[in-house]
Parts: C-alpha cells; sequence; structure tokens
C-alpha cells in the first residue's frame, strides 16, 4: 500500500479529514458495534507504510514497558 502524502495545505487537510470521515462512518455503519474514535485511528494507521507502523508499535511496546516496572 502507498502512503498518501500529508496534506500540505487547508484544502487538502479538509478534503482528507472529510474522506477520512465518510471511510469511518460507512465502517461503523456496517459494524454499530465498534467505536469510531478506533476504527478513525486504525484507518490512519493504515495509511502509513508497514514498517513505520511496526517502528511506532515497538516504541509504544518500550515505553510501555519501562513505565511497568
Amino acid at each position: 500500500m502507498r502512503r498518501q502524502k500529508t496534506p500540505t495545505n487547508l484544502t487538502q487537510a479538509t478534503r482528507w479529514a472529510r474522506r477520512l470521515a465518510a471511510r469511518v462512518q460507512k465502517v461503523v455503519a456496517a459494524h454499530p458495534e465498534t467505536d469510531p474514535d478506533n476504527v478513525r485511528h486504525t484507518l490512519i494507521l493504515l495509511e502509513q507504510p508497514p514498517l513505520e507502523r511496526l517502528q511506532r508499535s515497538l516504541i509504544r511496546d518500550r515505553i510501555t514497558a519501562i513505565r511497568r516496572k
């Protein structure tokens, strides 16, 4: 999956946010038991390359492990 470019101006950002909101609504309509915030977050993450997602996940895991000590 190709990573989408980060919106560079207000118009692009607004369009991206509206597309994202429409996708969230579509998923929630099909699965009403889902949390819209979780759906939104997941859709945003899916726009990132797999290696970047993995790196963020590993960093988050390390931080969580440190806090547990």
